[in-house]
């Protein structure tokens, strides 16, 4: 009975079913009658205030009973609904009712929001108030606008799409006959109110004579007491935020429940176990431009393997991939995925501009589409696979940037009154860098403090590769004759800026000159004065052996990536340099091996004299998780709580606890961890920093932190294959200084202590042994060590640091870590590590590396994290070092690894010799690879880049690990060919990781 409106459906249930409940709120329940008797008293009030057809009407809400009878009653009104979060801030609440032109603000709520300038009625006055006239009912027509969701737009203001009424009966018409909805449904509310979600939730059920059961805000955030309301209420259809599903589906296998099925949408559903389940899981896609959803899929077992899809459409809408000509692409090849039917919205309210950029009318196909900016491809099964997002991006070194975030956070502050970013690409496409322009508010600061400020401001927020290498303060921003930035106008004062010559009093002496002249070649420009450093002009890590490459060239000496590191200015690089030039240093100088062993050492006042009783391991109080944020320590996190009944301290690198929370969370939903809001109440987050004295806390929480712990878990690491140890050091090597410290301070706690397998190098080529046991002295392997990668280096230091803490009493357990490739059941995988990059580059090469010797220790996330965390909790495993590795006959090498993976796609890879391997991807910075060219590129001993220096390295011994395993259940993971399918679809489906387009392919000759 669906032919216009939701409403139709409504009032025919209201005939039908007229004493049927509809609504189970929190305070009370309505009856379909008695709904619709409280709406059309609203919708009544409404036409007497004059608001009808074409009106928005700003709805403050909640999740309450109330919320239904407003979005009915505004709709009998023939007005469309905008609801807003009570917990909006007012600014955004007062902009969305500006841009709505709103007569009125209607809140559900008992207490009334004041914002100044508008009229605020709440529902419950209006409704206890006789209308001045009785309701009049109102045709409402199909392309009337039902409601309107204003979603974050990019110039700050949120932007309003218009739904109308004829989109929403039909996605509702559909989803009922498909899914079963209908009186005896019982279903409830739980998206966010100001989510389109919502009006779905509510305009299914009604339309289908179900009745809306509403949560509690406790309950709507916690997964077992979720569970209990579907018992408690025998729910039968239901929505579930995506973050969410991993921990129901899996806590529910067990559950008494009527649930027949239950939806998920907004974010990308990673694999979950579907199989055994009571119920079916549907996972829905759609933009709120298109009206909720436009693609669904019946989640099926992960067992089966499938490749990631969003599913097929929905009867009434279309799916179409684009290229950037807006021409459908060949089925399977990757495109912009754009939408068509009746689920289109009718735009962006106000905005015709934008409207006209998104809702497009491509000539080969006819009809209006709305572009998403998302990037998907068709599979052979007929479903549609989601990509990820075609934002305006760049990549710098590799790493995708979008310019406007930059901008917005050099905004926040309030130095500047006006701010731009480009890229400048001068120096070639592998030396992009990014530019700011900035007009500030006091033109009296001088604009080397201004510059200095905004430096440090932005390195707090951004990685280096989204730092800008040089800043232009301008008095004002050029404008166009529109009032927009004038772009072009800042490109010339670009081009002028490179061009300028630098002044040569700015240097002293013919060195510095010299040294200032190949940073000019090397940066693009000459921006900069005797004392800035390299990195924060335009300097980084893959610009740095070019550097030392032109130095040495010029000077007739060897400077080394460690001295642009290590001397970061012109001036301080010239008086490094200078007495080199007159006795010919070289790399085979001690002082690396000096500066190594010169770090062993502790704080003053460590002190382990009080002793430690060994049974707190297995049953601690209180732990300290350091590394919270890392992809091993997110799922050790979730181990720790499930083994052990303590709260987890997690240290966060943040400027406060609650953003430190926030982030923790992030990841913990990235990597789809699954934790219970019940697990949270254990979880205690302190923003600091690991090598700062005291963590950088206040001296009192250090203190009632310290009386607390009992064990520490030590995971957080600078991981950097490019950097030397100089850079280092700081956070790997005082950071365990300053772990240990807390270790002994107030009352002694036990140290579980994160090293690395790199620890012992390529040492086999100069110890000439083809196995390393957990127990042999790490020292035998230094000459290599002291060649390899500062992390390397580091770690080596970091071990020798804690022995000689252990040798004055701490409680150490030292666990070595091969290769977490990716959790076995949740298939996350980080993508920023090295392997995965790897893998994707050779999958879009269609080509492999020679490199028959390398092996990572290549083993799954979540085998490590349980691993660790049982044999912690054993008084026997104090003093000792633990390889968490794979056993050898199960130690994959690369190409072994992917033998198998050409198995799983049905043909081999060809093996390319490693040379011409890099080649063809070494001068493309857009190869997923490309950030770690250095590892393949630069040599660091005979000649051998980093990666061919660890072909046919150690087999590494792993008693210690099965030995205090034996009993415990934990078997070590293999990679078949099911685990590795899965591991290829995650890597394939991750955003970017598979949109390189390689400018050259290797052929095989002949």
């Amino acid at each position: 009975m669906l032919n216009k409106s939701v409403l139709d459906g409504f009032r025919h249930q209201c005939v039908l079913n007229p004493s049927a409940p509809a609504v189970v709120g929190l305070r009370e329940r309505l009856s379909y009658a008695e709904l619709d008797a409280r709406s059309s008293r609203l919708a009544a009030h409404l036409q007497a205030r004059n608001i009808g057809k074409g009106t928005l009407v700003p709805v403050v809400t909640d999740h309450s009973e109330n919320l239904v009878v407003a979005f009915l009653g505004v709709l009998k009104a023939g007005a469309a609904y905008v609801p807003i979060d009570k917990a909006f801030p007012d600014g955004r609440k007062q902009a969305i009712a500006r841009q709505c032109a709103a007569p009125l603000l209607l809140t559900t709520m008992s207490l009334d929001p004041t914002l100044p300038g508008w009229e605020v009625q709440a529902l419950d006055d209006l409704l206890r108030q006789e209308p001045v006239a009785a309701f009049r009912e109102v045709d409402v027509e199909g392309h009337d606008a039902a409601y309107a969701i204003f979603t974050s737009g990019t110039t700050g203001q949120p932007k309003g799409v218009v739904i109308e009424h004829h989109s929403l009966a039909k996605l509702v018409r559909w989803h009922n006959a498909r899914f079963d909805m209908g009186p005896g449904s019982h279903t409830l509310l739980m998206a966010s109110v100001a989510f389109d979600v919502s009006q779905w939730e509510v305009g299914a059920a009604l339309a289908a004579g179900a009745c809306i059961h509403i949560p509690t805000d406790d309950i709507r955030l916690d997964v077992g007491a979720l569970l209990s309301f579907y018992v408690e209420h025998g729910i039968t259809h239901a929505f579930l935020p995506t973050v969410m599903v991993p921990d129901f589906v899996g806590r529910s296998a067990h559950q008494k429940l009527a649930l027949r099925y239950l939806f998920t949408g907004g974010e990308k559903l990673h694999p979950v176990e579907t199989e055994g389940l009571c119920y079916t899981l549907v996972d829905y896609y759609g933009p709120t431009e298109t009206t909720i959803f436009v693609t669904h899929r019946v989640v099926e077992s992960k067992r089966l393997n499938r490749p990631a899809s969003i599913g097929t459409p929905l009867a009434g809408s279309e799916v179409f991939i684009l290229d950037d000509r807006l021409e459908v692409v060949p089925w399977g090849e990757v495109g912009e995925l754009c939408i068509a039917g009746d689920c289109l919205g009718r735009g962006y309210l106000g905005d015709a501009a934008l409207t006209a950029a998104r809702f497009v009318v491509p000539p080969s196909l006819g009809g209006r589409v709305y572009r998403t900016g998302d990037l998907a491809r068709g599979l052979p099964d007929g479903n549609i696979q989601f990509l990820g997002r075609q934002d305006e991006q760049i990549k710098i070194r590799g790493n995708r940037v979008e310019m406007g975030e930059v901008e917005s956070v050099l905004m926040r502050g309030t130095a500047l009154k006006a701010a731009a970013v480009l890229v400048d690409d001068s120096a070639g496409p592998s030396n992009k860098r990014l530019v700011a322009f900035v007009a500030p508010r006091d033109t009296q600061v001088p604009a080397s403090s201004l510059v200095a400020s905004l430096r440090a401001a932005l390195r707090v927020e951004l990685p280096d590769f989204m730092l800008p290498g040089q800043y232009l303060c301008l008095a004002s921003l050029p404008t166009t004759s529109n009032g927009k930035t004038d772009k072009q106008a800042l490109r010339e004062m670009l081009r002028t800026s490179a061009a300028r010559t630098q002044e040569e009093a700015e240097f002293s002496g013919e060195l510095e000159k010299t040294i200032a002249s190949a940073w000019t070649e090397v940066l693009g420009h000459s921006g900069f004065a005797a004392d800035d450093s390299f990195f924060e002009v335009g300097g980084h890590s893959l610009l740095a052996s070019t550097l030392a490459a032109g130095v040495s060239r010029r000077l007739g000496l060897n400077a080394y990536i460690r001295d642009v590191y290590e001397h970061k200015t012109v001036r301080k690089l010239a008086a490094a340099l200078g007495p080199r030039a007159s006795r010919g240093a070289s790399m085979s100088d001690p002082e690396p091996l000096r500066a190594l062993r010169e770090d062993v050492w502790l704080l003053p006042g460590t002190d382990f004299s009080s002793g430690f009783d060994p049974a707190r391991l297995s049953q601690p109080r209180h732990i300290l998780l350091t590394g919270a944020t890392g992809f091993v320590g997110v799922h050790l996190l979730l181990e720790l709580l499930s083994r052990n009944d303590a709260d987890v301290h997690c240290l966060v690198r943040d400027v406060s606890d609650e953003l430190g929370r926030a982030r923790l969370r992030q990841v913990v939903e990235h990597y789809q961890v699954p934790l219970s809001e019940r697990d949270w109440a254990r979880v205690h987050v302190h923003a600091g920093d690991i090598a700062s004295p005291r963590f950088g806390m206040a001296e009192e929480d250090y203190r009632q932190l310290s009386e607390s712990v009992d064990v520490i878990y030590h995971s957080a690491s600078a991981v950097n294959f490019i950097e030397p140890y100089s850079q280092m050091k700081r956070d790997n090597v005082e950071g365990v200084r300053q772990v240990i410290a807390f270790a002994g301070h107030l009352r002694v706690k036990a140290l579980m202590l994160f090293s690395t397998l790199s620890i012992h190098s390529w040492g086999n080529r100069l110890t000439g042994k083809t196995v390393m046991r957990e127990t042999d002295d790490i020292d035998q392997n230094l000459p290599a060590v002291i060649s390899d990668i500062g992390y390397a280096s580091s770690k080596w230091v970091m071990e020798k640091i804690a022995d000689l803490a252990q040798s004055q009493g701490l409680p150490l357990m030292t666990f070595r870590l091969g290769y977490a490739t990716l959790h076995s059941r949740t298939g996350a995988f980080a993508s920023y590590q090295w392997w995965g990059r790897l893998v994707s580059t050779c999958l879009i090469l269609d080509a492999v590396p020679d490199l028959r010797g390398l092996h990572e220790g290549l083993t799954t996330v979540d085998y490590m994290a349980s691993a660790i965390a049982v044999i912690a909790r054993d008084p026997a495993g104090l003093g000792k070092k633990f390889h968490v590795a794979p056993s050898p006959d199960n130690d994959l090498t690369l190409l072994e690894f992917f033998e198998r993976v050409g198995q799983c796609l049905g043909r081999s890879l060809p093996v390319v010799p490693f040379k011409e391997w890099v080649s063809l991807w070494d001068t493309d910075p857009e190869a997923p690879i490309f950030p770690l060219l250095s590892i393949f590129r630069d040599p660091l001993s005979g000649g051998q880049a980093m990666v061919e220096l660890y072909q046919d390295n150690y087999v590494w011994d792993c008693s210690n690990t099965r030995k205090h395993l034996a009993g415990s259940g934990i078997q070590e993971p293999t990679f078949t060919p099911e685990l590795l399918g899965f591991y290829l679809d995650k890597v394939r489906g991750s955003p970017g990781m598979m949109s390189w387009r390689p400018k050259r392919r290797w052929k095989a000759a002949g």
